[in-house]
Order: C-alpha cells, then structure tokens, then sequence
C-alpha cells in the first residue's frame, strides 16, 4: 500500500489573458515583464528570426522600443488546445523611416506552446506588407509586383 502523500494541488495553469495584455500594451517596459511569461529556454522565430533563450528574446524586444516606434496588439481571433494557442491579430503600429511615420496596419498569427511558461513562440507576418511595401523605392516595386500576381490569378 502507499503510504506517501498524494499533492491535491493543481498545476499552475500558464494564463493566456497575460500574455494577450503584454502584447495589447507592448512599451518600453515590456521586455521586463518578459521572464514572467516566457520559459528562459523560449525558443523564438518570426519570418526574420530564430533566437533561444530569454536574453536573446528581450534583446530583441527592447530593440523595438526605439524613440518615434509605437506598437499595439488587437486580437481578433484565438483557438486554444490544451499546452497551445494560436492567436489572430492586428498590429497597429508607427516607425518614423515608414510612411512618414503614420501609423500602418498589419495582419498576423501567433502560435504559443506552453506549459507553465511560453517554451515556443512563432509569428506569422508579410515582411512585404509590414515594411517593403512602405519603403520608397521598394514599396514601389513590391506594389507593382503584387499588383501584376493579381492580373494572372
């Protein structure tokens, strides 16, 4: 018969409303609050980067929050399966070298594993429609392109 104490405590559960709330408020105090969310073996990628680590992460983040650059999450749609998530969103966002610094609207994903922390991070986002399209020159040229895509489909 076993005679150890079985714990009735349940696991603490990873709280997607905060992590919904660090994006929904993104600022310069954010990478502080990363390592309450994030596991500090995260494994990162967007369509520009793969990094490891929550130093990498914060690095990364508090890159972002350069003077004339503003960032603001909206979720629009979520699926949630028991240590996942995948997030819906718009990011409303400014940077002074784009479209003279108005603020430009980008459609995106995000997927998160998780246990008790964020161990997986992935975003899924047009670079073309986040930054090329916005540049001068490029922006031109990638308009044009996609413009010339749509004739043929």
């Amino acid at each position: 018969m076993n005679t150890h104490p079985v714990s009735s405590q349940p696991k603490p559960m990873f709280n997607i409303e905060d992590f919904k709330q660090l994006y929904k408020t993104f600022s310069s105090a954010t990478p502080a609050q990363l390592p309450k969310l994030y596991h500090s073996a995260i494994t990162f990628k967007d369509p520009v980067h793969e990094l490891k680590g929550i130093a990498a992460l914060t690095h990364y983040f508090a890159s972002f929050c350069n003077q004339g650059t503003q960032y603001r999450f909206e979720f629009t749609n979520q699926v949630i399966s028991n240590d996942q998530a995948f997030f819906q969103w718009q990011m409303l966002y400014t940077h002074p070298s784009l479209a003279n610094g108005k603020p430009l609207l980008l459609n995106g994903g995000t997927l998160i594993k998780f246990n008790t922390q964020i161990i997986y991070h992935e975003d899924f986002y047009d670079m073309g429609a986040m930054i090329y399209q916005h540049l001068p020159l490029l922006g031109w040229a990638v308009k044009k392109i996609n413009a010339r895509i749509a004739e043929h489909n």
